[in-house]
């Protein structure tokens, strides 16, 4: 027995005793204030894989399929399609909003067979984009947001890309490779035939909004200066209000967000004559842009006030007869009623009334009745009467306090370092 003593040792030897408590959870506990156990990541490191990579040019990796939106259905599949941007929405970020992303834009992009909803997630700055901009789109997905608030009756498809993170997806913006021509034909649109539910805009005042998909076809006549409102949650908007017209009416046009800097004209130091370039650096002109637009708010009031919802489509100088006629019926109406008309020749003796010996002092009621009963007949004299009301403070808000005109077109805020061209 004493012999196979060796062979009755236990394992337990053979390993070291266990502890009765954690070291670490001893040290948490003892010291709970001045130690946190970290996830094994450094501040530098997180923030590095928040922030998304410098853009680099981009290259496809694998072929997309050129497509007209018309053509294009859900499901996951590599495509490609060209539009113009009819309408641009700012998203408010939420919980779902992913952690890289500073902010999104719903963009609604046509064609000349259909149209699509696309939501832009940017991580660094809101991207150049204004109504009537061309782009390309690459993307490996396409959803049917017809149920949800993804999308619009007018669009009813649906794209998501955020090119910053996301290597296959794509959007390109043509600023120098169109003249202009591209995806400007109205959706339904046949050469020869009327377009489908455009009405005048009196009519569309008088109860023809309520129709729907109602259209209406409008000239800019001026545009406002960009200001910035406070919403009731403290929140700062950029707005802009553009003057519209046609051959019936008159009506303001609400442009907010990002929307807002379409009409104005940009600074830029490239000198290309590319026709579409171009435009875009000098934004849109009184009596030149006009308006296509499909299904705007209308909200009456002292003066009709319109604004894009989420099924608007604004096509910019569509390709119409509508569009020629509108630009002249505009230089006609600029050139008879005048801002600062010159003072009248021929009419008025000045001479003849400063050193006559009978100088007359009239009312407005003397005048009244003189001319209705002989309107053919020149009457001179005085008038002296009382300027009851300015209003400068409206003048000052509207931005016409100290206006003017260069070559027929209004000018609303020369005190801003607008030079005439």
């Amino acid at each position: 027995m004493g012999g196979n003593s060796k062979n009755n040792v236990s394992l337990q030897v053979l390993f070291p005793p266990t502890p009765n408590s954690s070291p670490v959870k001893h040290k948490l506990s003892t010291n709970s204030l001045d130690s946190v156990v970290g996830d094994g990541f450094t501040t530098e490191e997180i923030t590095a894989a928040l922030q998304p990579k410098p853009i680099e040019p981009w290259h496809p990796s694998i072929d997309y399929e050129e497509s007209d939106i018309c053509d294009l259905s859900p499901g996951p599949k590599a495509v490609t399609f060209m539009g113009r941007v009819c309408n641009i929405f700012d998203v408010a970020n939420t919980p779902k909003t992913p952690r890289s992303a500073k902010g999104c834009v719903k963009l609604c992009i046509k064609d000349d067979t259909a149209a699509i909803t696309l939501r832009l997630w940017y991580a660094s700055a809101v991207p150049e984009l204004r109504l009537g901009s061309l782009v390309s789109v690459w993307t490996n997905h396409i959803s049917n947001g017809e149920n949800g608030s993804l999308s619009s009756t007018t669009a009813p498809l649906f794209v998501s890309l955020f090119p910053e993170r996301d290597r296959s997806c794509h959007l390109m913006h043509h600023e120098n490779s169109d003249d202009g021509t591209l995806c400007k034909r109205p959706l339904g649109h046949r050469t020869g035939q009327p377009l489908s539910n455009l009405m005048t805009l009196r009519n569309f005042i008088d109860g023809g909004s309520d129709v729907v998909g109602a259209r209406i076809i409008v000239v800019v006549k001026s545009i406002g200066p960009k200001k910035k409102i406070t919403r009731k949650d403290e929140s700062v908007v950029e707005n802009v209000n553009i003057h519209v017209q046609d051959d019936t009416a008159e009506a303001t046009l609400g442009l907010w967000a990002t929307a807002a800097n379409s009409p104005l004209s940009r600074t830029s130091s490239d000198t290309t004559i590319n026709p579409e370039a171009v435009a875009t650096k000098q934004g849109w002109k009184p009596g030149e842009t006009v308006l296509l637009l499909q299904s705007p708010n209308c909200k009456l009031s002292r003066a009709v006030y319109l604004s894009p919802s989420t099924s608007t489509l604004l096509d910019l100088n569509p390709s119409l007869p509508d569009t020629t006629y509108l630009r002249q019926y505009s230089q006609h109406t600029l050139s008879r009623s005048l801002l600062n008309p010159a003072f009248p020749t021929g009419v008025l003796d000045l001479h003849a009334l400063v050193s006559s010996p009978v100088r007359c002092l009239y009312t407005l009621a003397e005048l009244d009745e003189l001319a209705r009963s002989a309107p053919q007949e020149v009457f001179q004299g005085f008038l002296s009467v009382l300027v009851t009301q300015l209003g400068l403070q409206e003048c000052l808000q509207r931005g016409r306090l100290f206006c003017g005109e260069c070559f027929l077109l209004f000018v609303g805020d020369v005190g801003s370092g607008w030079s005439c061209g």
